[in-house]
C-alpha cells in the first residue's frame, strides 16, 4: 500500500481528513514521547496507561464539549500505537517485538 492510498484509507475516502489525522498523530506522538520517554514498565502496565487514557475519554464523553471528546479519543489512539510499537519497558522508544510487530 502506499502513501496516498494510506491517506485515503485512514480519513474513510478523504484525502484530507486522512492527512489531517495522520498530522494530529504524529504531533501527539511527539508531545506524549517528549512528556513520557519510558511510556510503560512492561506490557500489563501499558494495558493500564491505555486504561487509564480510555476512562478520561469516557468522562469527556460524558461531561465535556465534542473538542476534549477529539482529543481523549487522540490520547487513546496514541496510548495503544505505543503499545502496539512495543515501547513499553525499555528507555526511550526501542521496539521489542510484541505480537509480531516491530
Amino acid at each position: 500500500m502506499d502513501r496516498l492510498e494510506a491517506e485515503m484509507l485512514i480519513g474513510n475516502g478523504s484525502l484530507q481528513d486522512g492527512r489531517n489525522l495522520i498530522t494530529a498523530l504524529a504531533k501527539r506522538m511527539g508531545e506524549a514521547r517528549g512528556k513520557h520517554p519510558v511510556f510503560a514498565e512492561g506490557k500489563y502496565h501499558a494495558l493500564g496507561v491505555v486504561g487509564a487514557e480510555y476512562h478520561e475519554l469516557e468522562h469527556a464523553a460524558e461531561y465535556e464539549t465534542p473538542e476534549r471528546i477529539r482529543d481523549e479519543a487522540l490520547d487513546v489512539a496514541v496510548m495503544a500505537l505505543r503499545l502496539w510499537l512495543g515501547e513499553h519497558g525499555r528507555a526511550g522508544w526501542q521496539y521489542e517485538t510484541f505480537g509480531g510487530h516491530a
